[in-house]
C-alpha cells in the first residue's frame, strides 16, 4: 500500500514538473487599459517581438479600454492565475480604479506586479497667464484672506491625477477647486483656452508640444529632482513647501498578473519581460515616449513596491474622503 501511494506521489510530482517545464505552451495575452496609440499601448506592442521570442510563444495584444481601466483588469482576474494573460497595468487601473468606480469589483491585492518598465514624474501645469512662477508662490497666493480659489482640472474622478490634486490641496491649505473632465484632451484645450488654471499630469503626449510651443507653463516636477525634458522646472524637493516628501508622485507602467501565479511561471515571465525591456524596439519606444526605464528588480522588490504604492494611496484616498461613484 505505501508503495502504490508513493509511485502515486511521484507521478503527480512529475506530471507537476512537466507541467512548469512546458510553460507556456500555447499564447500569452497582454491586456491594455486604454486604446491604442497611448503610453501604455506603444510600449506593450514594443514589448511583443522580443516577450514573444523569450517566451517562444506568440504574445497578443488585446487593448480593452472602460471604466479607467477597471473593464481589463476584471477580464484578467476573470481568468485563471496561470500566467497566460497578463496587463500592461498602472496606478489608475491597478489600485485606484476599485477605490472609486463602484463598478470595479476588484482589490488592489488581487494583482501581482511582475517586471516594472517605466516611471514618469508628475508636473503640475498652468495656464499661460497665471501670475505666479512656482506652486509655491500658487499655494501662498491662495492661502491668503479673502483670496479666491484657483480651478484644477482632473481627467477623471479618482485618476492619480485628481487624488494627487485634492491631497495637495488639503495638505498645503491652498484654495483649489476641482473641474472634472471625462479625460485628458478636453481638458488641456480648456488649460490653453485658459478656461482652468492648473492641473496635474505626467509630461507626454499633448503636453509635451504644448509645453515645448509655450501654449502652457510648466510650475513644478512632482519628483526628487529636475525632469532631462524640462530642465528648467524645478522639483518639489527644491522648494520651501512643508511635507514636499508626501508630493512625489510618478506614474509606472509594469507588467502585471493575477495574484496567486505559481512561483515558477512568475519567474518566466520576469525574465521574459525583462529580456523585451533591454530590446532595441523597447530602448526607442521609451525615448520616443519620453518616460524614463525603471531598473530591472526581483520579484520579491517588486511586490514591496507595489504594497508600498498601495498603502500611499489608500491613505491619500481616506484623506481626501474619496467615495466610489
Amino acid at each position: 500500500m505505501a508503495r502504490v501511494v508513493l509511485l502515486a506521489a511521484a507521478a503527480v510530482a512529475s506530471v507537476a514538473s512537466a507541467w512548469a517545464e512546458t510553460f507556456p505552451s500555447r499564447p500569452v495575452t497582454m491586456l491594455v487599459a486604454f486604446p491604442p496609440g497611448g503610453p501604455a499601448d506603444v510600449l506593450a506592442r514594443a514589448m511583443q517581438p522580443a516577450m514573444a521570442k523569450a517566451l517562444g510563444q506568440p504574445m497578443v495584444i488585446e487593448n480593452l479600454p472602460g471604466a479607467g481601466g477597471a473593464l481589463a483588469v476584471q477580464r484578467m482576474l476573470s481568468r485563471p492565475a496561470d500566467g497566460y494573460t497578463l496587463i500592461m497595468g498602472s496606478p489608475n487601473e491597478a489600485i485606484l480604479a476599485p477605490l472609486s468606480n463602484a463598478s470595479a469589483k476588484y482589490k488592489p491585492e488581487e494583482l501581482a506586479l511582475l517586471a516594472p518598465i517605466s516611471s514618469h514624474p508628475l508636473v503640475v501645469m498652468a495656464r499661460n497667464d497665471l501670475p505666479y512662477g512656482s506652486l509655491e508662490e500658487l499655494i501662498a497666493a491662495t492661502r491668503k484672506p479673502g483670496a479666491q480659489s484657483l480651478s484644477f482640472g482632473s481627467p477623471g474622478h479618482g485618476s492619480m491625477y485628481h487624488i494627487v490634486s485634492e491631497y495637495l490641496a488639503q495638505a498645503t491649505g491652498a484654495r483649489l477647486l476641482q473641474v472634472p473632465y471625462k479625460g485628458a484632451t478636453p481638458m488641456l484645450q480648456d488649460l490653453v483656452g485658459q478656461q482652468i488654471d492648473i492641473t496635474i499630469l505626467p509630461n507626454l503626449g499633448a503636453s509635451i508640444q504644448l509645453l515645448e510651443s509655450r501654449k502652457i507653463k510648466a510650475l513644478e516636477v512632482l519628483d526628487t529632482r529636475r525632469m532631462p525634458t524640462l530642465p528648467e522646472v524645478p522639483a518639489i524637493t527644491e522648494s520651501g513647501i512643508a511635507r514636499k516628501s508626501e508630493f512625489v508622485h510618478s506614474v509606472w507602467l509594469a507588467v502585471m498578473a493575477r495574484a496567486g501565479l505559481p512561483d515558477d511561471r512568475a519567474r518566466v515571465l520576469l525574465a521574459a519581460s525583462q529580456q523585451a525591456i533591454q530590446s532595441p524596439e523597447m530602448a526607442k519606444a521609451l525615448a520616443q515616449s519620453g518616460v524614463q526605464p525603471m531598473k530591472p528588480q526581483p520579484l520579491a522588490e517588486s511586490a514591496r513596491f507595489y504594497a508600498d504604492e498601495t498603502a500611499k494611496f489608500k491613505k491619500m484616498a481616506r484623506s481626501i474622503q474619496l467615495a466610489a461613484q
